[in-house]
């Protein structure tokens, strides 16, 4: 039997989200827009080469702000051809 090899799955950085708000928007606020807790948004903002955000995530919080993850990362189709 054959075994499939496991590609992992494409990921997309938090800071695009960010960028959308302007930054005079207060941690707090942007939590609660992702629904996630006011350290995750420090986290994003202080340490941007860790927030990557696998391809649900992604989509979650893009539809969370009534926007298509496409229209936020413009690698989003080709990142998911490569897997």
């Amino acid at each position: 039997m054959k075994t499939r090899k496991s590609k992992a799955l494409p990921t997309y950085n938090a800071q695009n989200l960010l960028a959308l708000y302007s930054k005079d928007k207060n941690n707090r606020f942007l939590a609660d827009v992702f629904g996630v807790s006011r350290g995750t948004i420090i986290r994003w903002v202080n340490r941007p080469e860790e927030s990557d955000l696998n391809i649900f995530k992604a989509d979650h919080y893009a539809c969370r702000i009534g926007m298509h993850p496409a229209t936020i990362w413009s690698d989003w189709y080709e990142k998911q051809e490569e897997h």
